[in-house]
């Protein structure tokens, strides 16, 4: 049995609104391949740490190293052996500002998740999450409506990563993991909005955010309003972000 380093990366994506009253919109994105939009996978050699291995593979795809990368979850779910691997499933995060070049054979593609839907590029897929109860414990498990067996199973690590990110940004700084060097109080904001798919009251959550801010020496003034402050990222040890 084979096992496989999947890195699934999702990239931050800012556009200009036509409007210079109102913030840019914010984009995530995720990195496939060009011609079956399949996640980065590195067969572990037996050597490498296997981090590394994955992160060198990374590296190659977007030219950069800035990136954040944590494993968040074994897939071994038997249903899925039938291409005799076993993935080890990464989360990495970057801005698109950080990505220096992009390998000719990927691409990034819009992605969401909404509604029990999942969207990458121009493919839409309907997915539901059950529970299942066994050893006094309950379990959850995603289904995807796709018989292809390939596709159910990449479409599922997707999901699982995603679902870490979305628990993960309430009670770690892994939200500033997607945004550039200098940014705003509300990019953080915003970014936070999108991924949890809620609306925060903007005072009470900049002054829970504000100490990992660190002002810079700039200011953004092409907003229409007066100059905005712009900030970098100041990590805090030992502490709780929200």
């Amino acid at each position: 049995m084979q096992l496989t380093l999947v890195g699934c990366m999702f990239v931050l994506e800012s556009e200009k609104s036509a409007n210079i009253k109102k913030n840019d919109r914010k984009i995530l994105k995720l990195l496939v391949t060009k011609k079956d939009h399949a996640l980065v996978r590195v067969p572990f050699d037996d050597k490498s740490d296997i981090k590394e291995l994955l992160r060198n593979q990374l590296n190659q795809i977007i030219g950069s190293s800035t990136f954040h990368l944590e494993q968040v979850y074994t897939m071994g779910t038997a249903k899925y052996y039938q291409d005799q691997s076993i993935d080890i499933l990464y989360l990495a995060l970057i801005n698109k500002e950080q990505i220096k070049k992009l390998k000719d054979n990927y691409e990034l593609v819009d992605f969401a998740i909404q509604d029990n839907k999942i969207t990458i590029g121009d493919e839409h897929y309907s997915f539901k999450t059950v529970e299942k109860v066994g050893n006094n414990n309950v379990e959850y498990f995603h289904e995807v409506d796709t018989p292809d067996v390939a596709k159910k199973k990449q479409l599922v690590e997707i999901i699982t990563v995603y679902k870490y990110l979305k628990a993960r940004i309430d009670y770690t700084d892994i939200v500033f993991k997607l945004l550039p060097t200098l940014f705003t109080l509300e990019d953080v904001k915003l970014v936070y909005e999108m991924i949890k798919e809620v609306k925060v009251d903007k005072s009470n959550f900049r002054k829970k955010i504000v100490k990992y801010c660190e002002k810079a020496n700039a200011m953004v003034d092409n907003k229409g309003y007066r100059p905005t402050q712009m900030y970098r990222f100041n990590p805090q040890k030992n502490d709780i972000w929200l």
